[in-house]
């Protein structure tokens, strides 16, 4: 099969309505339909239906097949890496758009973390959805106004319905256009063995089945509710592109098993040997484990030996380890290996062992996953207007946030090499670079415009100091931290009897 990405599903009409649904439906659909047959070969491999493309012509008897998991491998680094730690929202720096107050925590989008945690257990959700992002290349959420009993106590954790749509059964179209404006969001289920579509666009809900609009309704969040993820540009999964290549280590790993098992059951050659015979006149063969004595009823020497040809297992073992590296390489995971002792620095091992490549990888698949993460919080906070007052309050700090207060806070393994980025933030900050960029840009904190809004009243006290010539110490972290117990904050304020010499 050649896998070149799912393709995007586009229309040339301008407006979709009740008129054209049909028409643009069916089209949309019969494209869709390709993108399913990939996914799903896509979904088998992974769980290990990989066919073995080669015919064992020598001793079919003993064919063994081997299927990688190394897709698996690869899909579980890509989902733990990116997507391991929940996606949370922070406040946008000091823009404050809509007067919101940056020197301390918003309790807006405080709240707002809270009812994605605790009332949509947001975090799981985005578990299910990376399953198909990094294995398909594309994923879907739905987002719905959520309905409340008419009589409520209290402000309730779930205020918004979101599902993570199963993306064999959910799809966008987009305009042939420049800008590829979203047209049409569709879900659909299976009743009675017949399609049944859901289709949304920016003003109109349809109910569609067997070709006829059985429900047309409008659309009250004005925004089509449904958001597709892209993992990259070409909407490829995380292996996809080394398929091939993993046919290829497939073949040797067979090999290899196939190798080892004919050794242990070999055939064997015999020459000038007489058997004996049972009462029938059939040969008495020897079985596993006996003994073989030999004889000739012509006075020849009589010789036994195996049926082989040479093996040698360490080329082979040494090829598929080669093959999996490269494979890993590839797909930008950082390989596993054994230390060979001695030191070295944290940068040069993270390059070696491919963490800086997983992370710049990384970097470039949280691009895309933010451009839906934004558009799914749209919709979110449009669907939280609809709330009534009687399950959230008019003045409740979560509906003053908007979109444009909010960014996302991606957290990933970034705890290497803590001295030299410690030294990168001191160094700069010595020469009146801010705070808040210097802590996003220093990789050190999981929140770190928390911890900025934390620590900005000492850190701006520290810099000015140092800056107007009046510190009397230089705080710059050597790369083995010996010069630390001299110049400690804590055992400064603690040694009364000597006074500090800046360096």
């Amino acid at each position: 099969m050649r896998l070149l990405g799912r393709q995007k599903i586009y229309t040339d009409v301008n407006e979709i309505n009740e008129s054209n649904i049909i028409e643009v439906l069916q089209k949309a659909y019969s494209k869709h339909r390709q993108n399913v047959f990939e996914m799903q070969y896509l979904i088998d491999y992974e769980r290990g239906e990989q066919p073995l493309k080669r015919d064992k012509v020598v001793r079919p008897d003993i064919n063994i097949c081997v299927n990688s998991s190394l897709p698996n491998y690869i899909k579980k680094f890509k989902k733990g890496y990116n997507w391991g730690s929940p996606i949370l929202l922070v406040q946008r720096g000091n823009k404050e758009i809509h007067n919101t107050n940056s020197d301390t925590d918003d309790s807006g989008i405080s709240g707002l973390n809270e009812v994605l945690k605790n009332g949509e257990n947001i975090s799981f959700k985005d578990q299910q959805m990376a399953e198909f992002i990094e294995i398909c290349g594309i994923g879907h959420r739905m987002i719905e106004p959520k309905t409340f009993p008419t009589t409520i106590n209290e402000v309730p954790e779930s205020l918004v319905n979101i599902y993570t749509l199963d993306s064999r059964f959910a799809f966008m179209v987009y305009q042939n256009g420049p800008g590829q404006k979203e047209m049409m969001g569709v879900s659909y289920t299976k009743r009675s063995g017949k399609n049944y579509f859901t289709c949304f666009t920016d003003t109109e809900r349809f109910e569609i089945e067997a070709g006829e609009i059985k429900s047309h309704t409008k659309n009250i969040l004005g925004e089509i509710p449904i958001v597709e993820y892209e993992r990259s540009v070409d909407r490829t999964g995380c292996f996809e592109r080394k398929i091939k290549e993993i046919d290829a280590l497939n073949i040797l790993e067979s090999d290899f098993a196939n190798d080892v098992s004919q050794r242990t059951q070999e055939l064997w050659w015999g020459d000038n040997i007489d058997f004996k015979e049972d009462e029938n006149g059939k040969l008495l063969k020897p079985k596993s484990g006996d003994w073989i004595l030999t004889y000739s009823s012509d006075g020849k020497v009589a010789k036994i030996a195996p049926l082989s040809s040479s093996f040698n297992g360490d080329s082979t073992l040494n090829a598929i380890k080669n093959q999996r590296a490269t494979i890993l390489q590839d797909c930008y995971v950082p390989i596993q290996y054994e230390s060979s002792g001695g030191g070295s620095t944290g940068t040069a091992t993270d390059m070696a062992s491919g963490w800086s490549a997983a992370e710049l990888d990384a970097l470039q698949e949280q691009q895309m996953t933010e451009r839906g993460k934004r558009k799914e919080l749209s919709l979110i906070l449009k669907a939280i207007k609809t709330v009534p007052s009687r399950a959230l309050p008019e003045d409740s700090p979560i509906r003053k946030v908007h979109n444009s207060d909010c960014d996302f806070h991606f957290s990933r393994r970034r705890n290497y090499d803590l001295i030299n980025k410690a030294n990168f933030l001191v160094q700069l900050a010595n020469i009146g670079v801010s705070g808040q960029h210097l802590f996003k840009q220093s990789e050190i904190f999981p929140d770190p415009v928390q911890a900025w809004m934390d620590s900005k009243p000492m850190f701006e006290a520290i810099q000015k100091s140092k800056i107007s010539g009046t510190s009397s110490a230089d705080t710059r972290i050597s790369a083995d931290g010996s010069d630390q117990t001299e110049n400690s904050p804590i055992l400064d304020g603690m040694n009364t009897g000597t006074s500090k010499q800046a360096v």
